[in-house]
């Protein structure tokens, strides 16, 4: 079963991953961050990224 938290997960992966694979290596930190915050701390990335 799928947590809650996933389809965020993958939302807010989107943009930082098109940014890493397209040069900007700055963006993975980006990608670190949302592959290992919790619930909390998804809610508050979406928030700055305006989601």
């Amino acid at each position: 079963m799928e947590n809650d938290t996933e389809p965020l997960r993958r939302e807010l992966l989107a943009e930082p991953c098109a940014g890493a694979a397209s040069g900007l290596e700055a963006m993975l930190l980006d990608t670190d961050e949302i592959q290992t915050a919790g619930e909390a701390k998804l809610k508050e990335l979406a928030r700055r990224y305006g989601h």
